[in-house]
């Protein structure tokens, strides 16, 4: 047996019922997703990204600019993945798993330089280079689970896809536990107001990355080393149980409506995904003012990620792709229109007019130095604040208390959230499958991530816009219509697809012509 191809005939090792090899193929197809996993971390770490740019070079980037290098990433995703499949089928599953770990790390790596420089080449680095290893490293791991497991595929792709989920978890905690140990909160007044400005947090960003390159390469590599495929037996006793011609093309499948079903209902739910990756955690840090609380919320928000994809893969292999992604639209549409109310919980106004007295006192800090504060009372006065000092402004208007009911809501939103999008993620490669057959399904899955270039171009171009003009009020409610579009889209998917009623359907309009 070649540790690096395919296992031998009659070397299927079971236990339980269950094939050895398959259950290591799983596996390593879940360490691989979890490592690629990092891509859910990136909302914890682009406010220490931002915030050390601001401080090297680029003072005017903000926290909305870096949403670029997320769409970056996903409009790579979109561009790359159709044409994985031809890839992989010209370099074997192994060496494309290999060379797709290799990329992600150099593309961490890289970004120790370009984070001294401008923000797109970070987008290139991190965005670019890091999203390209990433898509020919994830096809073999869907397509090698549901190889081995053919009757169990929703279930198969839960478990693989949940790594992915689950990667954050670990990598958010160790972000900001290695970077910010202290808890600096970021400024709340002055022009650096949202931002990190202490100089031993942000000297210690370059130090994180090649950390976090250096546990990816170990951790995909082995993930990679585990995964073979199923001998040549293994695929004649799954083809003697189906018609040999039950399978559609990839070249076919792009004339079906069923391609395009899922196609919309994927832009959707991406759409929905980015925005909420993207601006949790600058959404939280408006009403919350612990950055190790939003990391841990960031952290446990990938155990619903993960969990999400397994409950929603046994939803579809119990009912059907259709219900499961019904469920998943229609809560989406519900909670991505209200999560700002998070923000309202409980939220502490001891006096009449909170805005007004901040603002004088950061008119007052851009007027005169803070080491002079003799006049502040009578500055206070003039603008009609009798009686108020220097200490009570700074107390309301730097990191008032956020009371427990805020954070509680807010968290309960964002896992809410976390545990239903991924459930496109795991029942999508399934349906796929078993719409057009296992022979071409995983190519044909590929091409839906075509999709991600226009989600994520709207994403790049509207949010920064959205946000100045409405707030994250308006993100978030305009955001969630895409949550209606999936769920009525879907409805005209059919209940139980298969390659054999796309051909009757064929043949009927054929004859009808």
């Amino acid at each position: 047996m070649t540790f690096f191809g395919k296992i031998p005939e009659k070397t299927t090792l079971k236990v339980g019922g269950l094939p050895v090899f398959g259950i290591l193929a799983v596996f390593g197809g879940f360490l691989i997703q979890f490592t690629m996993g990092a891509f859910y971390s990136f909302g914890n770490i682009s406010t220490y990204m931002s915030s050390y740019m601001r401080q090297n070079g680029s003072p005017n980037i903000t926290s909305a600019d870096f949403v670029t290098v997320q769409s970056t990433w996903g409009m790579t995703q979109g561009v790359v993945m159709p044409l994985s499949g031809f890839l992989i089928a010209r370099i074997g599953n192994k060496l494309s798993m290999v060379a797709g770990t290799f990329l992600f790390s150099l593309g961490c790596a890289l970004t120790t330089i370009t984070i001294n420089k401008e923000l797109w080449m970070v987008a290139a680095t991190y965005g670019f280079v890091s999203a390209f290893g990433q898509n020919i490293a994830l096809i073999p791991t869907l397509t090698s689970a549901m190889k081995w497991f053919p009757n169990h595929k929703g279930t198969a792709m839960g478990i693989v896809v949940g790594g992915f989920g689950g990667g954050s978890f670990v990598f958010t905690q160790i972000q900001t536990q290695y970077i910010n140990p202290e808890n600096f909160k970021p400024e709340r007044i002055g022009p650096n107001k949202g931002y990190f400005t202490e100089p031993i947090l942000l000297e210690r960003l370059p130090d994180l990355l090649l950390l976090l390159s250096g546990i990816y390469l170990v951790m995909g590599l082995v993930g990679a080393l585990l995964i073979l495929q199923p001998p040549n037996d293994w695929f004649d006793e799954i083809d003697t149980k189906e018609d040999p011609t039950d399978y559609i093309s990839w070249k076919e499948a792009l004339k079906t409506k069923e391609f395009y079903i899922l196609w919309m209902t994927r832009l959707c739910a991406v759409l929905i995904t980015q925005v909420i990756g993207g601006f949790y955690k600058t959404f939280g840090q408006e009403f919350i003012f612990d950055d190790h609380y939003l990391a841990l919320v960031g952290a446990i928000s990938s155990i619903f990620n993960c969990s999400g994809r397994l409950f929603y893969g046994f939803i579809m292999d119990k009912s059907s792709y259709k219900m499961s992604m019904s469920i998943e639209s229609l809560l989406l549409t519900v909670l991505m229109s209200t999560i700002y109310v998070s923000s309202l919980f409980g939220v502490k106004n001891d006096f009449e007019s909170p805005k007004e007295l901040c603002k004088i006192f950061l008119d007052f800090n851009e007027t005169i130095p803070l080491t002079m504060v003799s006049n502040f009372t009578g500055y206070a006065q003039d603008n009609g604040l009798n009686g108020t000092t220097l200490d009570v402004f700074k107390s309301r208007c730097s990191f008032p208390e956020t009371p427990f009911m805020a954070k509680a809501a807010f968290a309960v939103w964002v896992w809410a959230i976390y545990f239903t999008f991924p459930g496109t993620y795991s029942t999508q490669p399934a349906v796929t499958t078993q719409t057009f057959g296992h022979r071409h399904g995983g190519r044909i899955y590929s091409f839906l991530f075509s999709s991600d270039i226009i989600n994520n171009l709207m994403v790049a171009t509207l949010s920064n816009k959205m946000l100045e003009s409405y707030g994250y009020l308006g993100l978030f409610m305009s955001v969630s219509s895409a949550g209606i579009v999936a769920f009525i889209i879907t409805q005209l998917y059919p209940q139980n697809p298969s390659p054999k009623t796309i051909r009757l359907k064929s043949d009927d309009i054929n004859l009808k012509e």
